[in-house]
């Protein structure tokens, strides 16, 4: 056949006639081909970070064994060495909370790799500690809101010097730094074929990824993910998995892409479980909670955001945070927090999910709302952390009736099995990976709807690589691996401060000061979720960014306006 012929054809019929003359190795070879080439060609052509690779990440074991004994003056665990004796594997671990996986997890990435965990400010953390263990010029992150951190906190860099961040953020961008701390979705949506998906299999050829905490993950995103690490493991890659809590179902799939498994478990009692049968806004509720605010810090998790205030006004005390605080100030009070928890001082703070997926805090009392088995643990962790504290009484109280977000938060069946399986008193973390498991069985015989999610999910999945067609862009791609059901907003209130910013962002050619405009304007935004009756408006000239009608208080957070639905 003739270049000219081919190249006439859709280029998946091209590759596939090619393959049948040359052999099943051809699409390989073309996709790694094509994949370096759009590397060069996105890195030649920029103007701030004009490089595919700066350099290795070289001697990963001795920089983390140095930075334990300097920071903790110890050294490497029998989970850590697990891992450096059998990193030329793909790995699969689970762990207890504070058994060092991240410092494990360094160790697994010699060379070229990828850190990637599902929350935001905790890929701002991981990041921070990386560049302790290696150096400013090795570390890169990569999220959504990225370079409103960096530009935020440059000032406590070595090297600062704001035309280097910039470049920092332009490398990141371009994969060309040896270890960059990622979200997921900045890597593994290349599975839904998006155009230059390519890029992404060239590089997971020659790079190590360690995918921590993927318990978080919803079904359907789970299938996703699992179907993307089958992808890269067949393109060269090496994969570990690092997580507290593993369903059965997605360890079933994982052992098929032969991964060597490692189970490391204190035997440290952290928990006393006491379960009270009311609601956690009931009178003997309150009582509780002002007793145990008034013996040491004490820390509520709702359920909902709607829940967390109704608990603030009724108790007439407490600080309250919530993800409806616009960026500026929940930075501000995620600072006040952690500074509560790590201070002597007693009190109370009010939260909803968002302390147990982002916020490392230790608490000496945990007050919650019965929420689904691996939300539950999350929570946990969030008190007696190190455990140090006494557990001869309960430090964990949890109400199981009335509970907020049933149906619409946490689906109603894990949420009955959780409430069925939890046991009060003494609690080993043994007992907790047991307590997972037996919820997620008794799940797989009593809900095949939420189990059908991730099995569609994947083979969805199957279904685009045997049509190899191209069916989204990059934006697209990540907002169907996010299951993104959320928009970003903007309180209208704020139209005075943020308009002229806006205007000055798209007049402004300087790409550093049209950086910090924009970040800027970010500070002003949150997320907000799709199904909530907020009436929304276009942001003129930023894509994907509204006004939201509704009231807000640096206290309380946002709250909804009167009037309809999302109309755009």
């Amino acid at each position: 056949m003739s270049h000219k012929r081919i190249l006439k054809q859709p280029e998946w019929e091209a590759v596939k006639r090619l393959e049948e003359r040359e052999g099943k190795e051809f699409t390989r070879f073309y996709t790694l081909l094509k994949g370096f080439l759009l590397r060069i060609d996105h890195a030649s052509s920029s103007k701030h970070g004009a490089s595919v690779e700066i350099k290795r990440l070289r001697d990963s074991e001795e920089r983390v064994k140095n930075y334990l004994l300097a920071k903790k003056n110890s050294e490497l665990n029998d989970l850590q060495k697990f891992v450096l004796e059998n990193r030329e594997d793909n790995l699969l671990v689970v762990a207890s909370t504070g058994y060092g996986k991240t410092e494990a997890g360094f160790i697994f990435l010699k060379d070229k790799g990828f850190f990637t965990i599902p929350i935001r400010t905790s890929a701002n953390a991981i990041f921070g500690r990386a560049r302790e263990v290696f150096s400013e010029e090795e570390v890169g992150l990569l999220h959504s809101t990225a370079p409103l951190f960096l530009l935020e906190n440059s000032e406590d860099r070595r090297n600062f010097d704001k035309s280097t961040i910039v470049s920092d953020i332009f490398l990141t961008k371009n994969f060309a730094k040896p270890l960059i701390v990622s979200t997921p979705d900045q890597l593994f949506p290349f599975v839904f074929r998006p155009k230059g998906f390519e890029k992404f299999l060239s590089l997971f050829s020659y790079s190590r990824v360690v995918i921590d905490e993927v318990q978080l993950f919803e079904p359907q995103t789970l299938g996703f993910l699992v179907k993307a690490i089958e992808k890269a493991h067949q393109f060269g890659g090496k994969v570990m998995v690092m997580t507290a809590t593993l369903p059965s179902y997605v360890r079933r799939d994982l052992q098929g892409i032969d991964l060597k498994e490692g189970r490391f478990i204190t035997d440290t009692v952290r928990h006393n479980v006491k379960l009270i049968p009311m609601s956690i806004t009931s009178g003997e509720g309150l009582k509780l909670i002002k007793s145990l605010s008034e013996r040491g810090k004490a820390l509520v998790i709702t359920n909902t955001r709607t829940k967390a205030l109704e608990l603030k006004e009724a108790l007439g005390v407490g600080e309250v945070l919530h993800s409806w605080f616009i960026q500026k100030d929940r930075k501000k009070k995620e600072e006040e927090i952690k500074d509560f928890f790590d201070s002597e001082e007693k009190g109370l703070w009010i939260t909803t999910q968002i302390a147990e997926v982002s916020l490392d805090l230790d608490a000496d009392f945990l007050i919650t709302e019965l929420s689904t088995a691996d939300s539950l643990l999350q929570r946990m962790g969030r008190e007696n952390r190190k455990g140090v504290k006494p557990v001869d009484e309960p430090n964990v109280f949890v109400f199981t009736e009335e509970c907020s977000g049933i149906g619409n938060v946490y689906r109603k069946s894990i949420h009955e099995i959780t409430k069925e399986k939890l046991k009060e008193g003494l609690i080993d973390e043994e007992w907790k990976l047991g307590f997972v498991e037996e919820v997620y069985s008794a799940l797989e015989e009593r809900d095949r709807e939420y189990i059908s999610k991730y099995e569609e999910a994947k083979r969805y999945i199957d279904d685009l690589w045997v049509l190899r067609e191209k069916f989204f862009n990059k934006r697209e791609a990540q907002e169907m691996f996010r299951d993104v059901l959320s928009e970003v907003v903007i309180p209208e209130v704020f139209r005075g401060e943020v308009e002229p910013l806006v205007e000055e962002y798209l007049q402004e050619r300087d790409t550093i000061r049209k950086l910090e405009l924009f970040s800027e304007v970010l500070g002003y935004t949150f997320s907000l979720p799709y199904y909530r009756e907020v009436r929304l408006q276009p942001v003129r000239g930023l894509k994907g960014i509204f006004w939201a009608s509704g009231n807000y208080s640096s206290e309380t957070g946002f709250v909804e306006g009167e009037g309809g639905g999302n109309i755009l």
